[in-house]
C-alpha cells in the first residue's frame, strides 16, 4: 500500500504504507465554533451545524457535505465568499422561530428549507397558513411528492394561490399543476395534516424579485404575495419602497398577515403607525406570505436583496428608535377563549381623519365573526378600522367610537396593559350608551352580557382625557352621522336621551326629507337611494339638543 505527499516544489514523494480513510468532521456553532472555525478548512465530506447565533463566511471558499441551520440561527455568505454543499444546505423552522440564510457572495448545491406550516383547520386547534417559497426553481409536482403531510382531497392539495381576477383561492392539483413552478414572491394558502414543516427544495435567489399586483374588482384588489428569500426581510424598508403601490387613496395602505389566533379579527396589520412604534420590530419571516390591496390600475411590488436581514422573530409576531412622539392603546374584546384587539395610536403629526399609511381598515368589513374595531373620529365613512392614528396631543381630550361584532354571550372590554404605552396620567373611560354607564378602563375591565348579538358601532365610545371625565357634558356631540354607498343610506349611530327627528336640507335650504328617530335604537338608517348626488345639511334634534352636520351623498 502507498500514500503520497506533495513537496514544496510541487513534486510528489511516494511513500510505502497504508492509505487511511478520511475521518469526517462535524463543526458546530453555538455562539462560538467547536472544535474550530471551518472557514476554508472543512472538506466536502464534513458537516457544519449552526445551532445558535449568527455566522458569516467571509473572503474564502468553504466546502462541506451538509450545512444545517437551526431555528433562530442565521448564516450570511459575504460578498466575495463562496460556500459549496456536496449534499445539501438545510434550514429548519418551528411555529415560532425561523432560520435564515443571506447570500451576498455565491452558493453551490441544493438548498432545502423546512418551513413550518399550520395544522389544517378542521382538526382541533387547526387553521391555515399563508406561505411563500423561500427558494427558486421547484415545481409543484416535486413539492407535493416530497411533502406527504400536505393536506389532500383526491388530487387536490391544500396549497392554493389567491386568484385576484376570480376573487378566490384555487387549490393546486397534482396532475394538472405537476409542472407549475412555485414562483418567487407569490403567496399560497397551505395546511398540513400534522402541524409540522413543508420542505421546499431549490436554489437561493440572489437578485431582486418583482411581483405584479392587480386591482381586479372580483378580488377587491387583494393580492397574496410573500417573502421570496430564505431570510427575514425588514418591513420598514419593504413598506417604504412599496407603499405607493398599495391603495394610495383609501384605508388599506398596509400589509395584512394572517395570525390564525383570532386576535385583531385574525389578522396582524402593519403600516407606518407600527413602524413608528418603538416597541415593535417588524420582520417578515422567511417564506411568509401576506395580503396587500393594490392601488387603482394595479402595480408592481419589489423585494430587494437590500431588505434582507437577520432576526429570530415569529412570522408576523414581533426595537427600534423613533424621533416621533408615539403612544399605543390596545383595546381587547374577550369572551371565553375568544379574543380580539384593535389599536388606537397617538402619533405626532397624524389627524382625526383618514391618514393614509397610518390608518388601516380591517381586512374584512364583514359583520360576521368575533371582532372589535374603531371608526374614524372625523370624516367617518363607517369603515371598521384595525388601526386608527390620532395626533399625540389628542389623548388629552378625544372620543373614539368603537364597534363590536359578537354573538350573544358574556363579553369583556379591557385595555391590554402589556402592550399599551399611554402616559400614566391619561385616563381612558369606556362609555356604554345602552346602560348609560362610564367605566375607567385604566384600572378596571368592563364585563357585560348584551341582550342580543352585537353588530357594529354606536353603543361604545372611548374617552381619552388627562382629567376626570365630566359625564354631564356628553351628548349629541358624540352621535355619528355618515353616508354609505351600497346601499345608499344615511347612517346615524349613537344613543339618544329621548326621541329625536332627523331633517335633511339641500344646499339651497330646501327641506328634502324628515324622519323620526326612536330613543330605543342606537342605529338609524335613512334611505338616500332617490336623492341626487351632492352636498346636504342634516339636523338631528330633540327637545334638549341639536346637532347639524354637512353630508356628501354619492
Amino acid at each position: 500500500m502507498f500514500y503520497a505527499n506533495l513537496t514544496s516544489d510541487n513534486g510528489i514523494t511516494i511513500h510505502e504504507g497504508l492509505l487511511q480513510p478520511y475521518e469526517k468532521k462535524t463543526y458546530t456553532f453555538n455562539t462560538a465554533w467547536s472544535p474550530i472555525d471551518p472557514t476554508a478548512l472543512s472538506f466536502a465530506e464534513d458537516a457544519i451545524v449552526v445551532t445558535t447565533g449568527d455566522v458569516t463566511f467571509s473572503n474564502s471558499n468553504t466546502y462541506f457535505d451538509t450545512l444545517t441551520i437551526d431555528p433562530g440561527a442565521s448564516v450570511t455568505v459575504a460578498a466575495g465568499a463562496m460556500i459549496s454543499a456536496n449534499s445539501a444546505t438545510t434550514l429548519n423552522s418551528t411555529s415560532s422561530s425561523f432560520s435564515s440564510l443571506i447570500v451576498k457572495g455565491s452558493i453551490n448545491g441544493t438548498v432545502n428549507y423546512n418551513r413550518y406550516t399550520a395544522l389544517i383547520g378542521s382538526a382541533e386547534g387547526g387553521t391555515n397558513d399563508l406561505i411563500s417559497s423561500p427558494v427558486v426553481g421547484q415545481v409543484f409536482g416535486a413539492f407535493a411528492t416530497a411533502n406527504t403531510n400536505l393536506a389532500a382531497s383526491g388530487n387536490l392539495r391544500a396549497f392554493a394561490p389567491y386568484n385576484t381576477s376570480a376573487g378566490a383561492y384555487q387549490n393546486y392539483d397534482t396532475a394538472n399543476n405537476a409542472a407549475t413552478v412555485l414562483d418567487s414572491g407569490i403567496g399560497y394558502r397551505a395546511a398540513t395534516t400534522d402541524g409540522s414543516t413543508l420542505k421546499f427544495t431549490g436554489t437561493v435567489s440572489t437578485a431582486d424579485v418583482n411581483v405584479s399586483i392587480s386591482d381586479d374588482s372580483a378580488g377587491n384588489a387583494w393580492n397574496l404575495i410573500g417573502n421570496p428569500y430564505p431570510s427575514y426581510i425588514d418591513f420598514n424598508s419593504f413598506f417604504t419602497d412599496n407603499k405607493g403601490q398599495f391603495n394610495t387613496d383609501g384605508e388599506y395602505q398596509a400589509v395584512y398577515g394572517y395570525n390564525g389566533d383570532g386576535t385583531s379579527n385574525g389578522w396582524t396589520v402593519w403600516n407606518s403607525a407600527t413602524i413608528a412604534d418603538p416597541a415593535i420590530t417588524e420582520l417578515i419571516a422567511p417564506g411568509q406570505a401576506f395580503f396587500v390591496k393594490a392601488k387603482t390600475t394595479g402595480g408592481s411590488v419589489t423585494f430587494t436583496t437590500a431588505m434582507q436581514t437577520t432576526g429570530n422573530a415569529d412570522d408576523f409576531i414581533n426595537g427600534k428608535q423613533t424621533n416621533l412622539e408615539v403612544a399605543l392603546c390596545k383595546v381587547r374584546l374577550s369572551s371565553g377563549t375568544k379574543s380580539a384587539t384593535t389599536d388606537i395610536y397617538f402619533i405626532e403629526g397624524t389627524t382625526r381623519g383618514l391618514d393614509i399609511g397610518y390608518d388601516a381598515a380591517t381586512y374584512s368589513q364583514s359583520s360576521s365573526g368575533f371582532s372589535i374595531f374603531s371608526n374614524l373620529v372625523a370624516d367617518n365613512s363607517g369603515s371598521a378600522m384595525a388601526i386608527q392614528s390620532l395626533d399625540y396631543a389628542d389623548f388629552n381630550d378625544v372620543v373614539v367610537p368603537l364597534g363590536i361584532h359578537a354573538k350573544l354571550a358574556a363579553l369583556t372590554i379591557s385595555i391590554d396593559a402589556l402592550a399599551t404605552t399611554l402616559p400614566a396620567d391619561i385616563n381612558v373611560y369606556l362609555e356604554d350608551r345602552v346602560t348609560n354607564t362610564f367605566t375607567l378602563l385604566t384600572n378596571k375591565e368592563y364585563t357585560f352580557t348584551p341582550s342580543a348579538d352585537l353588530e357594529g358601532a354606536g353603543r361604545f365610545y372611548l374617552h381619552y382625557t388627562a382629567k376626570a371625565l365630566d359625564i354631564e357634558n356628553n351628548n349629541f356631540n358624540y352621535i355619528q352621522i355618515y353616508t354609505t354607498i351600497s346601499p345608499r343610506e344615511i347612517m346615524i349611530k349613537g344613543s339618544l336621551n329621548s326621541d329625536a327627528t332627523a331633517v335633511l336640507y339641500d344646499v339651497n335650504g330646501r327641506l328634502v326629507l324628515s324622519q323620526k328617530l326612536k330613543q330605543t335604537s342606537t342605529t338609524h338608517r335613512i334611505d338616500a337611494s332617490r336623492l341626487s348626488v351632492g352636498l346636504y345639511l342634516i339636523k338631528v334634534s330633540n327637545d334638549q339638543e341639536v346637532k347639524t352636520q354637512k353630508l356628501f351623498i354619492q
